[in-house]
């Protein structure tokens, strides 16, 4: 000790050094405890989060102290010059946003330290949705691969805006019905689907039921020309709305077809149900047929609907459910009607025979579906296989197939007045020589389905001149590179039926020409699925429509009555 006082009073560098290390102590002292005393700025709101430079930020928050004095803020990783300050308050700071700021980090710096941050956005930065251009989403076709094809053959349509998949959108031909000008035919867009076919009457499309639609995406589409198609024009519709038209031959080596006449409908569709017993849980599930629209009866519209269904449209069919709590009458009657306004074809087709070769593109699903057997065209049995050779013998043109099976038919069946009974079995007619139009049309298709020819049966109603309908079944059979060709064997044969005045009169009524009294409700047989696995299930043969149900009733029905009607015709326009 008495070395370290001795040390400081002889030597001035000795003094100079203890006189610095107690201003030093000193100093850190007082920062120590003026650091301890300030409280570190906090952040809690900022205003606006998304500005432009030239903007007034509002910072609110605490301990940002009363004056800025050396504290300062940093804006998206740049502190603020003198200039950008508008005001600061323990508690409010204003700043204007500087023109070079990006998105970033908001900061208040302070001797006490740095605040928590807030996140700042440049909006001149942030992308904004420009207005589509309605060019951009409608369709456009750039190419079709021919422009000149027969019914059948694969189109492929390039372009864009097709949509990734199908959904509602389809592609349109100019059909026979055609009596619109083509350019006065109105985009989709806004209108809605349920306008679809009234605003395209005059054109037809491909048809599920004939597997026509092959491939869809955005930039390629691949179809077949559908049954009904002519020359005229092609065009895509979305709900965005249409492509332009494309002109497009429809042309056949077979032959040609036409519409030889049409008549407008309303039919009414129903069915009354009866003490309906169980449970109030207890229910019956309707499946009322709908009439179908395809090339020759491009209308079927539901005008009216009592009461209105569970479910609108389900294959083919309006779902309605009754349960034993309906009681609507004193016999405790419920039931189902709908009206349709229904437009009908007739068809008269001039095949040239001789060019008719037999199907070559057997991989084709319209091919495979209708030749093979199914739930009511036993083709397969040996009834069926044992009779075609008699008929046919070493014949391989289809159409003279079709034409002998038919000939065979007028020549040696007789039709029944009334039909019979729901479980008979079709192939009684080769031998009884007798049966009604049910056991005819499923008779011919078995017998062309086994040489080959794809056959479909149409089910529906026949309409005589005086408005009555019965229950009908008919045939189409298909020509590759010509369509559909009608058959009416029980006609033909003889079945009572009243025309009406003034009809067309074919070269072979019946064969290749059909009439246009007539509402089709199926194209060929549907199987439907019951809503439950533990429902009952009603079917209903030889009717109107071919389905496998009818009915369904839940388990905890006892019991209960059901008719349904004929087909009705209320009016003919």
């Amino acid at each position: 000790m008495n070395l370290f006082s001795y040390t400081i009073r002889k030597s001035p560098i000795a003094r100079f050094f203890a006189f610095a290390l107690a201003i030093a102590a000193g100093v850190f002292l007082l920062l120590f405890f003026t650091r301890s005393i300030l409280r570190k700025p906090v952040l809690s709101e900022i205003a606006p989060s998304v500005g432009a430079p030239g903007d007034v930020l509002i910072i609110r928050g605490q301990n940002f102290g009363q004056s800025r004095g050396f504290s300062y803020v940093e804006l998206c990783g740049n502190r603020l010059t003198e200039s950008g300050y508008v005001s600061w308050d323990d508690d409010l700071i204003k700043v204007i946003v500087p023109g070079n700021t990006e998105d970033g980090l908001v900061y208040v710096v302070t001797r006490a330290g740095k605040s928590n941050p807030e996140f700042f956005a440049n909006e001149l930065a942030i992308p904004v949705e420009m207005p589509e251009n309605p060019m951009s989403v409608i369709p456009i076709i750039s190419e079709l691969s021919i422009s000149e094809a027969a019914p059948g053959q694969v189109l492929s349509i390039t372009g864009r805006n097709f949509g990734s998949s199908r959904g509602d959108s389809n592609v349109y031909f100019t059909t026979y019905r055609g009596s619109e000008r083509e350019e006065n035919i109105p985009d989709l867009a806004g209108t809605g689907f349920e306008s679809e076919r009234k605003a395209y009457s005059g054109f037809v499309t491909p048809s599920e039921a004939d597997f026509d639609y092959e491939y869809w995406s955005e930039n390629e589409i691949k179809i077949r020309v559908p049954e009904g198609a002519v020359s005229g024009s092609v065009f895509v519709a979305t709900s965005e709305g249409r492509s332009t038209l494309q002109p497009f031959t429809v042309r056949s080596r077979l032959g040609q077809k036409s519409m030889a006449t049409q008549h407008t409908y309303l039919v009414q569709v129903g069915a009354d149900f009866y003490n309906i017993k169980g449970t109030n849980d207890a229910a019956v599930t309707i499946h009322l047929p709908r009439p179908v629209t395809y090339a020759w009866q491009p209308q079927a519209v539901l005008t009216e609907s009592e009461p209105e269904p569970a479910l609108l449209e389900y294959r083919g069919t309006s779902i309605f459910q009754v349960s034993a709590a309906d009681k609507t009458s004193a016999k405790n009657s419920t039931g189902a009607r709908q009206n349709f306004v229904v437009t009908s074809c007739g068809i008269e087709c001039e095949v040239w025979k001789d060019y008719v070769v037999p199907f070559k593109d057997k991989s084709r699903m319209l091919y495979k579906a209708y030749t093979r057997p199914d739930e009511i065209i036993p083709s397969n049995k040996e009834a069926v296989l044992d009779l075609l050779p008699k008929i046919v013998f070493q014949v391989k043109n289809p159409y003279r197939q079709a034409e002998l099976v038919f000939d065979y038919f007028v020549a040696n069946y007789s039709v029944l007045p009334k039909p019979r009974n729901g479980d008979a079995d079709p192939l009684d007619l080769i031998k009884r020589k007798k049966g009604d139009a049910y056991d005819f049309a499923v008779l011919y298709a078995a017998l062309l389905r086994a040489a080959g020819v794809p056959c479909r049966i149409l089910s529906g109603v026949l309409i005589d001149a005086d408005k009555h309908s019965r229950n009908h079944w008919w045939n189409e059979f298909y020509l590759e590179d010509f369509g559909w060709v009608p058959v009416d064997t029980a006609l033909a044969a003889g079945m009572d039926f009243k025309p009406f005045q003034g009809e067309a009169v074919y070269r072979k009524p019946c064969f290749a020409n059909i009439d246009a009294q007539r509402v089709a409700f199926s194209l060929s047989y549907k199987a439907l699925k019951q809503s439950l696995l533990s429902n009952k299930t009603v079917s209903i043969p030889r009717s109107f429509a071919l389905q496998s149900i009818w009915e369904e009733s839940s388990a905890d029905v006892e019991s209960y009555s059901s008719y349904w009607i004929v087909p009705a015709v209320l009016g003919i326009y």
